[in-house]
Parts: structure tokens; sequence; C-alpha cells
């Protein structure tokens, strides 16, 4: 019993002074933080870049209703949001065929555009239904809403990043504006 300890024991001490493979035990141990780190930067990287490409362009059409350039020509909410995905996409590429909403309403005074916002999230699950384009005349208080439903990619990051169910998260663009007075 005794000589089998001691046996154990120097092969124990060979075990503790052997050098070989120390590199991949390491990256080994370290491999898995550092890749997670990197797609988790990756991912918040995608979603802030894919929410200033949203903001872009949401403030390049939202000039168009502002200047009355879209009541002029009759703009329609797909008109709206086809200029809104165009703009879109010009920076990163996004579908916007069932992702991209677009809410444009507007209010008679900015206390009232203040307090007739909802927010379209409720118990975890999106809600569009309220939405619709009425861009008002000149002069009238207009709120611009846009809301891209984005898919995160990294599933480790989707009960932090995502604020509905699904794995999605739902990025959002408003400017509020009064029209300019034109004819």
């Amino acid at each position: 019993m005794f000589l089998r300890m001691r046996k154990a024991g120097r092969a124990l001490k060979r075990f503790g002074r052997a050098k070989r493979g120390v590199a991949a035990v390491e990256f080994g141990l370290v491999a898995l933080p550092f890749f997670l780190l990197m797609f988790g930067l990756g991912e918040v990287s995608m979603v802030g870049f894919a929410q200033a490409s949203l903001d872009y362009s949401v403030n390049e059409t939202a000039r168009r209703i502002r200047t009355g350039e879209a009541q002029v020509a009759g703009a329609t909410y797909g008109d709206i949001q086809t200029s809104i995905c165009t703009q879109l996409s010009q920076f990163i590429v996004l579908t916007c065929n069932g992702n991209l909403y677009i809410d444009v309403h507007h209010y008679p005074t900015f206390a009232a555009a203040a307090s007739g916002q909802s927010n379209p999230i409720q118990n975890n699950q999106f809600d569009s239904s309220g939405f619709g384009y009425s861009p008002g005349n000149a002069s009238d208080i207009v709120v611009v809403r846009a809301y891209y439903r984005w898919h995160v990619l990294t599933p480790l990051f989707q009960p932090i990043f995502q604020n509905i169910s699904g794995g999605q998260r739902i990025l959002v663009s408003t400017m509020m504006f009064r029209n300019e007075p034109y004819q």
C-alpha cells in the first residue's frame, strides 16, 4: 500500500513539473471567455451601427414631410417606408420587409404630441396595430417614429439584448417637429 502511494506521489510530481502542452491548456482556459467577448462586441457594434443608420434614414425621410414635399407629392405609408428603407440600406444590409414599421401622426400642440405617444412593446410583444400615416398640413406638429425588428445573432446574448420575445430587439428612432408653412 505504501509503495503504491509513493509511486502515485512521484507520478503527481512528474505531472506538476511537465511543461509540454501548457500553451494548449492555457488557450483552452482563455478561449471561451475570449470568443464570447469578441462575439458580444461584434453584436453590440452591429446593433449600434443599425441604430445610427435608422436615425439617419428617419432624419432624411422626415425632412420630406417637414418641408411638405411628401404631402404635395401624395406620399403614402408605403412610400415613406420605402424611403426609410432605401436610406437605411445605404450603410448596412438590412431586410425591411416585415421588420420595418413606420408611425407618422400629426398633433395640434407639442403637449398633445408628447402625451399621445404609447409604447408599442407590451408584455414582451411588439404591437404595430395603432400605427398609421398622417403627416398633417402646413405648421402642424408631426411625430415620425420608425421601428426596426433586429434579430439578435449571438444566442448567449439574446437574454441580454432582446426587448421582445423570440431573441429580437426593437430599434426605435423618433423625430418630432413642426411642419414648415409650405403652400
